[in-house]
């Protein structure tokens, strides 16, 4: 239920007022002053949402009348209460045919880079480069 209250907020907002309105925005999962808010930004004529997880455009008006608008987004927002902290970024994928570097390693199975590395992990990469 509070992924579907924290799409709705608890005024009334023209497509206009959303360019004065102060972050972060309270949705209907807030409760009494809780977490559960998105933040909304508008560039002239563009509005968007964020949620932290999730930044999606606010596109025209579905129904609006007071006391109630709803407007379409593209995207289910996700709370960060809810669903976490967004990950990190994947690593970029190597070109094809592009060298793989890895950290030299001694016999002894310790890296010769300077950083510490276990030696577990340093005979693992022995092993996988023929060692």
């Amino acid at each position: 239920i509070a992924l579907l209250q924290y799409h709705a907020l608890p005024n009334y907002y023209t497509f206009g007022q959303f360019q004065t309105v102060s972050n972060p925005v309270r949705t209907m999962a807030s409760g009494n002053g809780g977490p559960f808010g998105v933040n909304v930004t508008a560039f002239g004529n563009s509005v968007n949402v964020s949620t932290g997880l999730v930044n999606t455009p606010v596109n025209s008006a579905v129904y609006s009348q007071n006391p109630v608008a709803v407007y379409q987004v593209d995207k289910v927002l996700l709370p960060e209460e809810i669903f976490g902290v967004k990950p990190p970024a994947a690593a970029p994928t190597p070109e094809p045919g592009a060298p793989v570097s890895s950290p030299a390693v001694s016999p002894s199975g310790a890296s010769t880079t300077g950083s510490s590395t276990s030696s577990a992990c340093g005979s693992m990469a022995a092993l996988a480069q023929g060692l």
